[in-house]
Order: C-alpha cells, then sequence, then structure tokens
C-alpha cells in the first residue's frame, strides 16, 4: 500500500499548475483533506484543529494521525465523508483521481482543488490555503519562512562541482523521474543533473541497461530502512556503473521530497548534503544508511 501510495504521488504531481477553488463565502470550520501534503500545508497555515478529515496516508504531523479517515489512493469512503460533515473539501487535482473528484461534486459537497508543481509553488500555495481557511497571517508567516529557507538553500549551495544522478523511485519495475519532476529541480538546486530529465512524461519505467548505459556518478533510492538498503545493494554489484565503483549510493526518505510542503525543504537539504559527501569521494558507511533508517522511525 505504501509503494502504491509512493507511486501514484510521483506519477500525479506537476501537472497542471497553482491552486484554484471554488471557495466557501466564509472560512470553513470543518475541513477534509484528500492528500498528506494537502494535511501538511492546513496545519502550517494554523487551520489544522479545523481538520476532521483526512486520506489514509496522512501521517505527519503527529496530530494528523488522530483524525479520522474517510479515503485511501483508492477510493473515498462516502458514507464517512458525509458523517463528519465537512464544508469544504481539499483535494488534489493531478493525485485525487478523476471518478473520484466527479462523485465529491456529484454529491454537491464544496470542493477546493490545489497543484503544486515547483519548489516556489509551496511559498504560494501557503498563502492560499491561509486565505482559504481565514488564517490569513499565519498563512504569510509561513510563506515567508519557507522563501526564505528556500533562499537560503539556493545559496548555500551555488556553485557546486556537477554531478550526474539517476533517481530511483522503485525497482519492481524500476522507476525513476524526469525533469518535468520537482526532485529534478531539487537536484539541480543542488549543482546535479538528473541524467533521465530528458524522457517523456513524468515517472518512466526503465531498464537497468539505460542506467548503465548513461552511468551515472551517484544513485539516489528513495527508500529507507530495510527496503532501501536492498535497492542499494542491487547497484553495489555493478562494478562498471560508477557510482557503484565509487560507493556513491545513498538513501534518502522520499517523503522528505515527493510532498509539496515546507518540510522539502528538510529533503532539499538531505540531498545536497549527501551530494557534497559524494564530492568529497566519501563513501556512505553502513552507519549512514542505519542512521537514515532510524531518521525514518524517529519522525513516525
Amino acid at each position: 500500500m505504501v509503494r502504491s501510495f509512493v507511486l501514484s504521488a510521483v506519477f500525479a504531481a506537476a501537472l497542471l499548475g497553482p491552486a484554484c477553488a471554488r471557495r466557501a463565502a466564509a472560512a470553513p470550520a470543518r475541513i477534509v483533506s484528500l492528500s498528506p501534503h494537502i494535511t501538511e500545508l492546513l496545519f502550517a497555515v494554523g487551520a489544522g484543529d479545523r481538520i476532521v478529515g483526512v486520506d489514509s496516508y496522512s501521517d505527519y504531523p503527529a496530530q494528523a494521525r488522530r483524525i479520522q479517515r474517510v479515503a485511501d489512493v483508492f477510493a473515498i469512503d462516502m458514507e464517512r465523508l458525509v458523517t463528519v460533515r465537512p464544508d469544504l473539501v481539499v483535494y488534489w487535482k493531478s493525485g485525487t483521481p478523476m471518478r473520484q473528484q466527479d462523485q465529491l461534486k456529484a454529491m454537491g459537497f464544496n470542493l477546493y482543488g490545489t497543484e503544486q508543481r515547483h519548489l516556489a509553488d509551496i511559498g504560494s500555495a501557503l498563502l492560499d490555503f491561509g486565505r482559504m481557511a481565514g488564517t490569513e497571517a499565519q498563512g504569510r508567516q509561513a510563506a515567508t519562512q519557507y522563501e526564505a529557507g528556500l533562499q537560503v538553500l539556493r545559496t548555500r549551495y551555488a556553485d557546486r562541482a556537477p554531478l550526474s544522478v539517476f533517481y530511483q523511485v522503485w525497482d519492481r519495475p524500476m522507476y525513476t523521474l524526469t525533469g518535468a519532476h520537482v526532485v529534478s529541480e531539487a537536484l539541480s538546486l543542488c549543482g546535479a543533473r538528473n541524467v533521465f530529465a530528458d524522457l517523456k512524461g513524468l515517472a518512466p519505467v526503465v531498464e537497468t541497461e539505460a542506467v548503465l548505459a548513461r552511468n551515472p556518478d551517484v544513485v539516489i533510492i528513495a527508500a529507507v530502512g530495510a527496503e532501501g538498503e536492498r535497492q542499494a545493494r542491487n547497484w553495489a554489484s555493478f562494478a562498471g556503473l560508477n557510482a557503484a565503483r565509487e560507493h556513491h549510493i545513498y538513501l534518502i526518505d522520499p517523503d522528505l521530497l515527493n510532498r509539496m510542503t515546507p518540510r522539502i525543504l528538510q529533503g532539499v537539504d538531505r540531498l545536497c548534503r549527501t551530494l557534497d559527501q559524494a564530492r568529497l569521494r566519501a563513501p556512505p558507511a553502513a552507519a549512514t544508511l542505519r542512521d537514515a533508517a532510524r531518521a525514518s522511525v524517529a519522525r513516525r
């Protein structure tokens, strides 16, 4: 199920543009969120106490785990949704399946659709969510903090020596990301180049032979813990791969890079630090992989 959500998130992101919606005349008192990143954005603008229903993957911040579950990747529980009596349902335009959007419209719910495709869009989303939820001051503050943090990262990692990177989303089959995904923008901020940025679509399937042909300096695997270590071991066996030969195969928590929320700054910073480690030709010791796993467990 977790893999299903990660792949759904990757396929859905970055397709439509900034948020737009049919807004309620007054600030909503009972909000339903149908995506983890929407839940995070609502909490970030001070509207977390208004959320009465969430999707099954909304797990941050900790308070979100105690909110009634009304949907998952595959379906919305309309009976539960009606029971929580929302006066606003916030959905992800490209992540909420169209059939679910049609259901919501047919049921007559007041809807707010949102979409972010670039790092800068998160600041705009915080402003939009603050206005939508009636917490405009908190939204402005959150957006200002986010934009300042993003500028710090842009300045800190400017003019780094270039590296080529293969970013692996999953390996059964092997999914990567193209230049249309925000992860490619994050790599660029860190001074790196996505070796599959030129492919069409958002999250194409690639073959092992294609990765070997492009021979990246670094392999980044979007997984932590035992699953991440398994995928890392697979690549480590290819002696002809630059990343394997130099021991530059790293794990990263996908929640920090795939969710379009202020926490993406943590993910970008970790990504940049990881690539700096590769520039220093420092192999990722076993402790590095264990730390990544511990960080993921601690966050939950």
